[in-house]
């Protein structure tokens, strides 16, 4: 096998590495998150009310957040209540 060769081989298996890593993590996010999480966090609600937007409800710590998410990420968020202890 020549060098040029061995070069092909070693990054097409890379690459294939890569890929099977990015599709591992992306499968099992919320899995290590909670494995790796140090707060309470979770998703309550979430609702579309157009194409490419919504509204989601998460609480940290107890606390309830409501977020808008559109195309582009977070475009805002509100605390809107503490759960009760």
């Amino acid at each position: 096998m020549s060098g040029g060769a061995a070069y092909s081989v070693v990054m097409a298996v890379l690459l294939g590495l890569l890929v099977a890593v990015g599709f591992l993590l992306t499968r099992y996010r919320d899995r290590l998150h909670k494995a790796f999480s140090s707060n309470d966090t979770s998703k309550r609600v979430s609702v579309d009310i157009a194409p490419g937007a919504r509204i989601t409800i998460v609480e940290i710590d107890g606390i309830k957040i409501a977020c808008a998410l559109g195309r582009n990420g977070v475009t805002a968020m509100q605390i809107v209540g503490k759960e009760q202890a």
